[in-house]
C-alpha cells in the first residue's frame, strides 16, 4: 500500500502542477510575465492530457485526495497507476523532470541549472549531467500560449550540425541577409546578449523546459540579459559578426550545455516542430534526441544504410536527411533512426 501511495503521490505532483494552470482562478489575460509554473504544463501526446485538460484545479485535487484517503484502492486504479508509473514516470526520471517546468522562480529552470551566468556562453560542467538517464521535455503548450516560431522563416541551410573541418559544428548555419530579423524560438529569458570573439554578436535564451537556444553572428542586438521574450519576438538582426565568412545565422539548441541537433526538433522545410515533446536519452558525452510519437528503427547487428532505407521504402539520402547524418555514419546496435 505504501508503494501505491508513493506512486499516487508522483501522479499527484504531475496533476497538481497542471492545476496551477487549469484551475478556476487562473486568468491568462492578467499574466504579465510567464513563469515556470504557468508556462509549460502537459503535452497533448501525454496519455493524461485528454482526461485532465477539461477538469478544474479543484476537481483534480478532490479526485486525488479521495484516492489517498482510501483504505483499499480499486484494483483497476492500482493497475493503471502501476503501469503509468513504471512506464512513464520512474523510467524517465519523471520526478526530476518536473522541476524543469514547475518551480517558483523568476529564472527559467533555475532548479536544473543552479546558476545564471550572463557572461559565459556555456558555464556548465559535467556534474550537471552525470546522473541523467532519460528526460521528457515538453516543447509547446498552446493552452498557455507557449508556442514555437522558427528563428528564420523558410531558411536555406548552408551547414548542418555535426563534424566539420576537423571539429564539431554544434549548430546549424541558416542563410540570411544583413538586417534580416531573427526571432526567439520559444518563450524564455535572455541569459546572454553581448559581443563574443567567435560568435560575434550573440544571444542565448534559456527556456522554461531547460533548453537554451543560441543565435550568433548577428549585426544588431535587440534584447539584453534578463529580458523576458515570447516565441517569435525579434531578438536581433542578421549579420556576419565574429568568425564568419558571410552573412548567416548560426543557430544552436542545448540542454545542460550539451548541443542537440536542431533537425531532431524542427522541420525547417515546414517551419514547425516535429513533435510537441522530446525524449532525451543520456549518452556518454551528449544526449540522443527522440521526438515523441515518431516512428523509429532500432539498429541491429548487421544493419547498414541501404538495408534500413529499403525496408521502409526510403532512399539512403532521405534516411540521412531525416536523421541529420552522413551516409558513412557508423551504425551502433541499439541506437535508433527515425524513419518518418
Amino acid at each position: 500500500m505504501e508503494k501505491i501511495k508513493i506512486k499516487i503521490a508522483l501522479l499527484l505532483a504531475l496533476i497538481l502542477s497542471v492545476s496551477f494552470s487549469y484551475g478556476e482562478n487562473f486568468d491568462k489575460e492578467k499574466r504579465t510575465n510567464k513563469d515556470t509554473v504557468s508556462a509549460l504544463v502537459i503535452a497533448p501526446s501525454n496519455p493524461l492530457y485528454n482526461s485532465i485538460s477539461n477538469l478544474s484545479g479543484l476537481q483534480i485535487v478532490t479526485m486525488i485526495d479521495s484516492l489517498l484517503d482510501l483504505d483499499n484502492v480499486p484494483n483497476d486504479v492500482i493497475k493503471y497507476i502501476n503501469d503509468y508509473a513504471e512506464n512513464r514516470l520512474l523510467k524517465h526520471d519523471f520526478y526530476n523532470s518536473l522541476t524543469n517546468y514547475y518551480e517558483n522562480s523568476a529564472i527559467p529552470s533555475n532548479s536544473t541549472y543552479g546558476k545564471w551566468d550572463t557572461r559565459n556562453i556555456s558555464p556548465y560542467n559535467e556534474s550537471l549531467t552525470k546522473n541523467d538517464t532519460s528526460i521528457i521535455l515538453t516543447l509547446t503548450d498552446s493552452k498557455n500560449n507557449c508556442n514555437f516560431v522558427a528563428p528564420i522563416q523558410n531558411p536555406v541551410i548552408t551547414s548542418n550540425f555535426g563534424w566539420r573541418k576537423g571539429k564539431n559544428h554544434n549548430g546549424m548555419d541558416l542563410d540570411l541577409q544583413v538586417w534580416d530579423p531573427v526571432a526567439a524560438s520559444f518563450d524564455g529569458m535572455v541569459r546572454i546578449s553581448l559581443f563574443h570573439p567567435g560568435y560575434g554578436r550573440v544571444v542565448v535564451i534559456r527556456h522554461y523546459n531547460g533548453l537554451e537556444t543560441l543565435y550568433a553572428h548577428l549585426h544588431r542586438l535587440k534584447v539584453k540579459a534578463g529580458d523576458i521574450v515570447e516565441a517569435g519576438q525579434i531578438i536581433g538582426l542578421g549579420g556576419s559578426s565574429g568568425h564568419s565568412s558571410g552573412s548567416h545565422l548560426h543557430y544552436e539548441v542545448r540542454y545542460k550545455g550539451k548541443p542537440l541537433n536542431p533537425k531532431h526538433l524542427i522541420s525547417f522545410k515546414k517551419n514547425e516542430l516535429i513533435s510537441d515533446s522530446l525524449l532525451l536519452i543520456k549518452q556518454k558525452w551528449n544526449y540522443s534526441v527522440l521526438p515523441m510519437g515518431i516512428e523509429y528503427h532500432t539498429i541491429k547487428r548487421g544493419d547498414f544504410m541501404y538495408k534500413i532505407a529499403n525496408r521502409y521504402g526510403l532512399t539512403v539520402n532521405k534516411l540521412c536527411e531525416i536523421n541529420g547524418i552522413r551516409r558513412n555514419k557508423v551504425l551502433y546496435p541499439g541506437r535508433k533512426l527515425r524513419i518518418k
